[in-house]
């Protein structure tokens, strides 16, 4: 089961109320950032599950959405982060020894006949 749940408010869709749908995209580059928020006419069910789909209840919630949105950001906090570098890691492995048999050649003596 689906539930729309509006993106504002957290109100959940009834299946005969009416109300907004939009596709809202963010792309993030090196220096800029970019987001926009397509409304759409109506509602349908195909553009309802898209993964970028943002449900609104009313305008006000449509309204308050869009300008935590597109506010202007506010002062920027500094995040220091420490990096340590891995230490080396060493891998030993197991490996088990073939048992061998070696076969040694015994000299056997020959007595030299007697002459």
């Amino acid at each position: 089961m689906i539930q729309y749940v509006c993106e504002t408010c957290s109100a959940v869709k009834g299946p005969q109320e009416l109300w907004l749908l939009g596709l809202a995209a963010e792309t993030v580059g090196v220096t800029s950032a970019r987001r926009e928020i397509t409304i759409q006419s109506d509602w349908d069910r195909t553009t309802a599950v898209h993964p970028l789909a943002v449900h609104f209840c009313s305008t006000e919630c449509k309204d308050e959405y869009m300008a935590r949105l597109f506010a202007p950001e506010g002062p920027v906090e500094e995040v220091l982060v420490e990096r340590t570098v891995p230490a080396e890691v060493i891998v030993e492995r197991v490996v088990p020894e073939k048992k061998r048999v070696i076969t040694k050649m015994r000299k056997v003596r020959r007595k030299k006949p007697a002459a």
